[in-house]
C-alpha cells in the first residue's frame, strides 16, 4: 500500500517519532486543539507519542490512516487522515485534519484533504466520505465545501480539549450519498 501522498505543495507521510516535538507545539495551541474532537489540551510530547502509537495501530488494522502533512521548508505543518465510518465492509470514511496556526489560510487543508481522499479512493476503495466541524469553526466548513462536501445536519460532538459536548455540522461527499453518523470521539484522541 502506498504510504506517501504528494500534492502540488505538500508531502503527506506516516508520522515519525522525530515529529513529536513539532506536533506537540502545533497541536498544543488551544485555538487548534479546541477545533478538534480528539486533541487534548494541554498537548504534551507524551500525547504526541500516544497519538503516533494509535496511528500505527490504525494502519495495522486498516481502520484509520493519519498522515503528517509536511511542507518543504517548514516540515510538519499539520495532520490529515481518514477513519473508517461503519463496519469492516464500509466504503465510507471520515476525513479529518488540523493545521498549526501559522499555516491557516494558505489552502493547505483543502490540498491535503483532496490528496487523502484521492488516496483513499485508490488504496482503500473509498466511495463516500463524511466529515464534521464544530459550529464555531466556519473555516473548516469552507474547506469542506471547497472539496464538494454538502451539509447533512448537525450532531453534538465531544471535544477533548473543550471537555464538553458542542454542536457540530455534518457533511457528506459526494452530494446525494447516504451519510454515516460521525464516530463518537469520547475518550479517544488524535489530531483531526
Amino acid at each position: 500500500m502506498q504510504q506517501q501522498i504528494r500534492t502540488q505543495r505538500l508531502t503527506l507521510r506516516p508520522f515519525e517519532e522525530t515529529d513529536a516535538r513539532r506536533v506537540a507545539w502545533l497541536a498544543g495551541e488551544y485555538d487548534v486543539a479546541k477545533m478538534c474532537g480528539r486533541v487534548p489540551h494541554p498537548y504534551t510530547m507524551a500525547a504526541a507519542f500516544d497519538f503516533f502509537a494509535m496511528a500505527d495501530r490504525g494502519r495495522e488494522t486498516g481502520n484509520e490512516f493519519a498522515f503528517a502533512v509536511t511542507a518543504p521548508i517548514d516540515g510538519v505543518v499539520g495532520s490529515c487522515g481518514v477513519m473508517r465510518a461503519g463496519g469492516e465492509a464500509s466504503r465510507t470514511w471520515e476525513v479529518g485534519y488540523w493545521f498549526g496556526m501559522p499555516y491557516w489560510g494558505l489552502g493547505y487543508a483543502s490540498e491535503a484533504a483532496r490528496g487523502v481522499m484521492d488516496w483513499a479512493r485508490n488504496q482503500l476503495g473509498a466511495e463516500t466520505f463524511v466529515a464534521g466541524h464544530f459550529a464555531d469553526n466556519p473555516a473548516s466548513g469552507n474547506v469542506l465545501r471547497k472539496l464538494g462536501f454538502v451539509p447533512t445536519g448537525t450532531q453534538d460532538l465531544f471535544g477533548l480539549a473543550r471537555q464538553r459536548v458542542s454542536p457540530a455540522q455534518r457533511y457528506v461527499w459526494p452530494e446525494g450519498a447516504t451519510p454515516a453518523k460521525l464516530p463518537d470521539h469520547h475518550g479517544a484522541h488524535a489530531p483531526h
